[in-house]
């Protein structure tokens, strides 16, 4: 049974589908089985793995689509997973999906419409890893109904620091009313640079107001980061000796530990 991870902020621009498709691809190559699922209707996750979300034949729109009218397919499920081509396994996003949260509005119990999925295929993973929608909508929720873990990434701003009160205010929500097993995992800063008085500042915020074990490793600012999406490429195809890739191992590592694998 699979470990559910999911990526989320209501605010854009914080490094959670850069931080998804690296974590997946360092706990591939660290020997675990990967699943991908691209949330959000951006599609950025899977275009990010060197897919046109236009050239998608089926994706998780079409998934949510038939759980929500109760007919879910198993032998559909597995060919709508690309597997083979990383090394992690991706179900793919596109835009429809925006249209998913208007077309499921009165399906009940359509919170749990993900969580259901997952149980399909759960079996065949180690990970699961989720990049949700910068947003509040039912796609975001019905991601964390089905997560076991939530990792919250943000920049070292103090502007981010209200995404992240908004995030746990959600996830104390989410605990109260639909998933009390859902937990965070913890706090991943992007583009860090200790060097300046605003990252250490973040930092020392979250560790009083959290505590150290909340703080996941740090991210560091790397150009390389930025570039790789539009080869198509991991960190880890793109430049694996840089300290990006460093990073997003040490990463990988740590949510073993966290999660009782290493």
């Amino acid at each position: 049974m699979a470990i559910t991870i999911a990526l989320a902020n209501r605010k854009g621009g914080t490094g959670k589908t850069t931080s998804s498709i690296n974590l997946a691809d360092a706990l591939a190559r660290q020997g675990r089985k990967i699943l991908l699922i691209d949330a959000d209707s951006q599609a950025q996750s899977t275009t990010s793995c060197g897919f046109l979300p236009q050239q998608i034949q089926s994706s998780l729109y079409e998934l949510l689509h038939l759980q929500a009218q109760g007919r879910s397919d198993s032998g559909f499920i597995q060919q709508t997973i690309i597997k083979q081509v990383k090394p992690f396994d991706l179900i793919a996003s596109k835009p429809d999906l925006s249209a998913f949260e208007l077309e499921a509005g009165q399906v009940p119990g359509r919170e749990g419409l993900m969580r259901n999925l997952i149980m399909e295929i759960d079996q065949d993973y180690d990970f699961i890893l989720m990049d949700l929608p910068p947003s509040l909508g039912l796609i975001t929720i019905c991601g964390l109904v089905a997560a076991d873990y939530l990792i919250i990434p943000i920049e070292p701003t103090f502007l981010s620091m209200d995404g992240l009160a908004q995030m746990m205010s959600i996830l104390y929500r989410v605990n109260a009313e639909l998933n009390p097993g859902l937990r965070l995992m913890g706090i991943l800063i992007i583009k860090s640079d200790l060097r300046t008085n605003l990252a250490r500042g973040v930092v020392r915020e979250i560790i009083e107001n959290f505590g150290t074990e909340r703080l996941l490793p740090l991210i560091r600012t790397d150009i390389k980061l930025a570039e790789s999406p539009s080869y198509g490429k991991t960190i880890f195809e793109y430049a694996p000796g840089c300290r990006g890739a460093a990073d997003y191992w040490r990463l990988a590592e740590s949510i073993l530990a966290r999660s009782g694998l290493a």
